[in-house]
């Protein structure tokens, strides 16, 4: 089998439409749709003639997957958000579609509203993050919006001596690629590059995946000028620590686990892949693989609200994250082990409608256990943050379901006004 490589920001471009031989492979290999060679060829016609699609521009959940069975790296993602992108600008957002929108403080979102139910001590927390002060060393932890919702996390002992600073209004525009609003990623790539340059670091930690492959392959095609020395992924930056052994496990966790990989791991290659099982197998964890995992991943379920027939509709993302929880409980393994902040916000505030026990660990929490440590968001914080999710979600958006009032984006200005003083 071969191994799967890093890949490089090529892997972002525009759709190749002279490499496309319409051989049917990406759609019919998708991990979302699975298409038939027929329809999968008959959908990729349609989307290349810029028609409407019987399923792809609904049901897509751009993990990008598409592109690594792409024998002729014509790269179909890119097609994608590209009639995405045009449906967007033709038909606008349905208005449910704003309370998803990571655009702080422009439009209250289901992150603002988490953020609200905070307990004190984790808003002060975040407070912290927002500083313009100097950095104390070369590097900049970027926490990204899902972590700041889960602030807890970054406690850990072995994050004591980060310099942390985020805050949503520098949201890395993750979601925004992802659905194809190209104009609007160009504004926050400005808005990021004054950032950058207010606190000038040399190296970059993100305590993230996503962001990770979004600062390193992503941004710079869109208008990124900040050049870092170094970016690099929590992940790696915790293997490193546990192999100089700066990280001593004293209790060996012995359970199972299946886990859900970030959609973007795959871009990093095999060896990546390979760095949060490495993890759990150092802390006496046994993995158990689910039907979709490494490569051919699904999204945890957020990606279903991506489309812009979707607009962030709460049931099909409720629907998605299901169709994962029947997957991993199939497995039989005595928990869920996630990587990403996103992850953790979608399986624990979808959990109210799974009827069946599932634990859902990230996988920072297990390694405290496995160092001796109280995980720094513990059980009873994480059940309250999913009913905010929950709740926030489902007041703001399921009144809004029938409407079809659409709007566009404002534009996003480059100095953000300051936040949270309500937090």
């Amino acid at each position: 089998m071969t191994k799967l490589q890093p890949i490089d920001i090529s892997f972002f471009s525009s759709f190749n439409k002279e490499a496309c031989t319409i051989c049917g492979e990406c759609f019919h290999k998708c991990p979302i749709m699975g298409l038939s060679i027929e329809d999968s060829v008959n959908e990729m016609k349609r989307l290349i003639n810029g028609e409407n699609t019987q399923r792809v521009l609904n049901e897509c959940q751009s993990c990008f997957s598409c592109n690594f069975y792409c024998p002729e790296n014509a790269y179909p993602a890119s097609l994608i958000l590209q009639r995405w992108n045009e449906q967007y600008k033709r038909d606008g957002l349905k208005q449910r579609g704003k309370y998803y929108m990571t655009l702080y403080p422009h439009y209250p979102n289901f992150r603002s509203y988490v953020m609200e139910h905070l307990p004190r001590q984790t808003k002060d927390l975040v407070k912290q993050w927002a500083s313009l002060k100097p950095l104390e060393g070369d590097t900049l932890t970027y926490p990204g919006c899902n972590i700041i919702t889960f602030a807890e996390l970054t406690q850990a002992s072995f994050f004591n001596d980060l310099d942390i600073r985020g805050r949503l209004e520098y949201c890395c525009g993750e979601t925004l690629f992802r659905t194809g609003y190209r104009e609007e990623l160009f504004q926050v790539t400005k808005r990021l590059d004054q950032w950058f340059n207010t606190l000038n670091p040399k190296k970059l930690l993100v305590l993230c995946t996503a962001g990770t492959a979004v600062f390193k392959n992503v941004l710079p095609h869109y208008g990124l000028t900040y050049k870092f020395d170094e970016i690099k992924s929590y992940i790696e930056f915790i293997w490193e620590k546990i192999e100089n052994g700066e990280i001593k496990i004293t209790h060996q966790l012995n359970m199972t686990v299946s886990i859900q990989d970030s959609c973007y791991s795959k871009m990093f290659g095999d060896d990546y892949m390979d760095l949060p099982r490495k993890i759990l197998e150092k802390i006496g964890i046994e993995i158990v693989e689910s039907e979709a995992c490494r490569e051919n991943m699904r999204c945890c379920g957020i990606g279903a609200g991506f489309s812009v027939d979707s607009a962030y509709q709460p049931f099909k993302i409720r629907a998605s994250a299901l169709r994962n929880f029947k997957a991993f409980k199939k497995t039989k393994a005595d928990a869920v082990c996630v990587y990403c902040a996103g992850c953790l916000a979608t399986f624990t505030a979808n959990k109210k409608l799974y009827f069946k026990r599932l634990k859902v660990y990230h996988i920072i929490e297990l390694l405290q256990m496995a160092m001796g440590e109280t995980p720094s968001l513990n059980n009873k914080a994480k059940k309250k943050r999913a009913k905010h999710f929950f709740w926030g979600t489902m007041k703001k958006q399921v009144p809004k379901i029938p409407s079809k009032k659409t709007f566009t984006l404002a534009d996003i200005p480059e100095d953000p006004p300051l936040y949270g003083e309500a937090w």
